[in-house]
């Protein structure tokens, strides 16, 4: 007997798969065996418990003693050790000569706010030159929230392009008046 398409299912073609099956994106540097209980990160101190990553403050001291926390690179801080953005943010313009420092801030606020929902999500490198601005993400939506906040503060022209098959985004910020 056929089971129905419903909740946790889905239909592709004639085969009906579980939501489970699917894969989630594909990220390479998401673990493919999960840390047994409790991990730690060396780098940014972000700790994995109950199949997600958080960012706590207050409990890097206590894991780090514990014996059954596990210390690991975390899937963002493997990325920024191998400079593996999946994000890539572009500021160009002559607004961006006038306003380059406070565009700076704004990008650093940002990425600090984001830090405490999703550790995950880390800039790996940001240049200045040439009167423009690149940003590298760790993730495609970390690089598309910052364009984001970015066009929402300052207006200006926004082009967002996301890869066909793999995870990858480029955001393009333009303005061209001081």
């Amino acid at each position: 007997m056929p089971k129905k398409a419903g909740k946790g299912l889905m239909e592709k073609g004639a085969h009906i798969m579980s939501r489970k099956a699917i894969d989630p994106g594909g990220d390479p540097y998401l673990n493919k065996e999960a840390p047994l209980d409790m991990a730690l990160c060396k780098r940014c101190g972000a700790v994995y418990h109950e199949k997600r990553w958080y960012q706590r403050a207050e409990l890097p001291e206590r894991l780090s003693d514990a014996p059954a926390t596990e210390i690991v690179f975390c899937p963002g801080c493997q990325k920024f050790r191998d400079k593996y953005p999946e994000g890539y943010l572009t500021i160009e313009g002559k607004f961006v000569e006038a306003h380059g420092d406070e565009i700076m801030n704004l990008i650093a606020n940002k990425e600090d706010r984001q830090l405490h929902i999703n550790p995950l999500e880390q800039i790996i490198e940001i240049r200045r030159h040439d009167g423009l601005i690149e940003v590298k993400t760790t993730t495609g939506k970390l690089a598309q929230r910052l364009g984001q906040v970015i066009q929402k503060t300052f207006s200006g022209e926004i082009a967002y392009k996301w890869s066909v098959d793999t995870k990858i985004a480029r955001v393009v910020w333009r303005r061209d008046d001081e």
